[in-house]
């Protein structure tokens, strides 16, 4: 029999559930930002840094924290890859996604087990570092790909892929495909995740014994050696002579003992009657730290920034995912040595020449 009460009563509840559901998933409080609340223990006051690597935040910013605690708001539309810089110059990567609260809870005397909480990124990401603690590069490599495949949807396996399979000069070229194959296909419109399709192609490019590629870099006045006017420097500026390219940030750790190692390379290869040429590519996106850096450093070779730190086009190009990275080019063009560690990666090559 119908009822025309119960079927009002009915649409009544149908209507007033979908209303909350709206209200629900529209008015988290903050949906076009995500907000970080920090606790620390045994730190009473300190700053961190924190800075993205997917233009999430367009600069270098600071975290103050008093009495352990901090807290930070970004205006996002996008999930965000932040870094959080300690003072000892270890990094926690966080995923900004937007509207949601996340807690970063950890000890100051034992920083490699913070947790963070608030989203699945950020607790699956959790779970893997607390997994990977201790664990050698090969192993964490191996806890990386497990990751990856059982959580394809996530932001946190895209970052994963990016460290882990894009920044290894050893890397697998046919591993690192097939991976990035895999979430490609678990995430078709993924705009951030096929914008890494140009680090899939630029694999090895950057391998000893290949040649390094073609580039055009404009120098602007005033930074470094460049002098008082515009100039352009290219690849074929450098034949037939040693070349060693340094891309570097002020607010990197270990950045600036790459430079004084390469200058210092400059003056033992000079008192042998040899010569060396350097480029200086800054990452940085304040202008007027890098001036004060360059002054205090004597950087008197030709500098480029061009102030887009990790979105500047030849780090794109080329593949460079961290900081410092060094090149050392032959004079017949190709690549002799590349690395972020000098002493593993550079100075057997330097000991040749």
């Amino acid at each position: 029999m119908f009822c025309p009460l119960s079927s009002l009563l009915k649409a009544a509840y149908l209507l007033l559930s979908s209303s909350i559901f709206l209200l629900f998933i529209c008015c988290t409080g903050h949906p076009k930002e995500v907000r970080l609340k920090g606790e620390f223990e045994h730190l009473e006051q300190g700053v961190f840094l924190i800075y993205s690597t997917d233009e999430g935040l367009d600069r270098v910013d600071t975290l103050h924290i008093r009495d352990g605690l901090f807290s930070y708001t970004l205006p996002t539309l996008e999930t965000a890859t932040l870094h959080i810089l300690y003072p000892n110059q270890s990094e926690l990567v966080v995923f900004g996604n937007p509207g949601a609260d996340l807690v970063i809870k950890g000890d100051a005397q034992n920083l490699s087990e913070v947790e963070v909480s608030g989203s699945e990124d950020n607790e699956v990401f959790t779970e893997f570092r607390l997994e990977s603690n201790g664990k050698s590069a090969t192993e964490t490599k191996d806890i990386a790909h497990n990751y990856i495949l059982e959580h394809p949807t996530l932001d946190m396996s895209r970052y994963l892929f990016a460290t882990y399979f894009l920044c290894d000069d050893e890397v697998s070229v046919k591993e690192a495909t097939e991976l990035y194959d895999s979430l490609s296909r678990a995430c078709p419109d993924d705009l951030a995740l096929s914008k890494l399709s140009s680090h899939v192609r630029s694999l090895g490019k950057l391998r000893v014994g290949n040649r390094l590629p073609d580039f055009s870099l404009t120098l602007k006045p005033e930074h470094g050696g460049n002098g008082t006017e515009e100039r352009t420097i290219k690849r074929a500026d450098y034949k037939d002579k040693l070349l060693l390219i340094a891309f570097w940030a002020t607010w990197k750790s270990g950045s600036q003992s790459a430079l004084y190692r390469a200058k210092r390379l400059r003056r033992e290869l000079k008192s042998k009657g040899k010569d060396i040429e350097l480029i200086s590519y800054s990452l940085d996106a304040d202008e007027r730290e890098l001036n004060r850096i360059e002054k205090r450093d004597t950087i008197d070779f030709p500098s480029y920034c061009d102030f887009k730190a990790l979105a500047s086009p030849l780090v794109q190009q080329w593949g460079v995912k961290r900081l410092p990275y060094i090149i050392l080019v032959t004079p017949d063009g190709r690549i002799a040595a590349s690395g972020s560690d000098w002493s593993k990666d550079i100075q057997p090559a330097i000991d040749k020449l």
